[in-house]
């Protein structure tokens, strides 16, 4: 048991000897620079470095300060001569816990603005666009040596790649559909990247819809084929074949035939009134026949 305290107490104090955890999600927003909280005994320092200078600079009002936001407009412009990459700056946070800092991490621009250039991804199938603005104030300035710079990976790849210095929008092609993919872009003067960078945004690549649409056209073109030749038959017989129709239409008249076999048949009448009948006469228990006239039938 005591073996067991002794190794929680030194795995304590191990670890309240190690540097804190570098903070998360910096993001600078209209002058307004935060990042994600983390442990309570932990206290931040914010650094700053202007476009192509090495030197960095602690903001004075930032300096291992327990908050989680850093307002960064007593940062001025280097000079006032008017350029646009003078009020540049690159933005850094570290964490410091006892003397320990970690590594400083990088803020982003979540919206265009400057130093920043706002851009939009659009996924396809087997490819990503990513489009940018070619109306900037840096290009205003600098013409074609202000560019954008697009950095490029998979998701969870760190730090992604720079992937094309380009003017104008760019499509990435031939990926992998069904992975996500990343991009970040910066501003570029005579080829020095430009700081904050935008955020991150990712998306995923969409599958190709595969449809076989053979049958669709096959039957498309069978039914103006059939519809064509009903037509053309329709029009052929409404000009060419008028009369015949009208006569197929007109009522059969049928004609009984006169007698062709004169002679040869004889219709035989019989008045009721001359028909003969044979009238039985009993006498003596004998029957005598005799013949006469029958009685006219009574009228009913």
């Amino acid at each position: 048991m005591l073996l067991i305290l002794l190794c929680f107490h030194t795995f304590t104090w191990v670890a309240s000897q190690a540097a804190p955890p570098p903070p998360q999600n910096v993001q600078v927003e209209k002058g307004q620079l935060t990042w994600t909280p983390g442990e309570p005994d932990v206290t931040y320092t914010v650094n700053y470095r202007r476009f192509n200078s090495d030197k960095w600079e602690a903001l004075p009002a930032c300096i291992q300060t327990p908050l989680h936001s850093c307002n960064i407009s007593a940062i001025g412009p280097s000079d006032t001569n008017g350029s646009p990459e003078n009020s540049c700056v690159t933005l850094r946070v570290q964490a410091e816990r006892r003397g320990l800092r970690s590594e400083g991490v990088n803020a982003c621009s979540r919206y265009g603005d400057v130093c920043t250039p706002p851009f939009s991804i659009l996924p396809q199938p087997g490819s990503l666009t990513v489009h940018l603005s070619e109306n900037h104030e840096l290009a205003k300035e600098h013409a074609e040596n202000a560019k954008h710079r697009i950095y490029f990976g998979r998701e969870g790849e760190s730090p992604l790649q720079a992937y094309k210095d380009t003017v104008a929008s760019t499509t990435i092609e031939e990926l992998e559909e069904g992975q996500r993919y990343c991009v970040q872009v910066a501003y570029t003067l005579h080829g020095i990247p430009m700081e904050p960078r935008s955020c991150i945004q990712c998306e995923v690549i969409p599958a190709s819809e595969h449809v076989n649409r053979t049958p669709m056209i096959v039957g498309l073109l069978v039914g103006i084929v059939v519809l064509a030749i009903i037509i053309l038959a329709l029009g052929y017989l409404g000009f060419f074949q008028t009369e015949k129709i009208k006569r197929c239409l007109e009522p059969y008249k049928y004609e009984i035939p006169p007698n062709q076999f004169p002679g040869e048949f004889e219709v035989r009448t019989f008045n009721p009134t001359e028909e003969h009948c044979d009238d039985l006469q009993i006498s003596d228990g004998n029957y005598e026949p005799r013949s006469a006239l029958c009685p006219p039938a009574a009228a009913s």
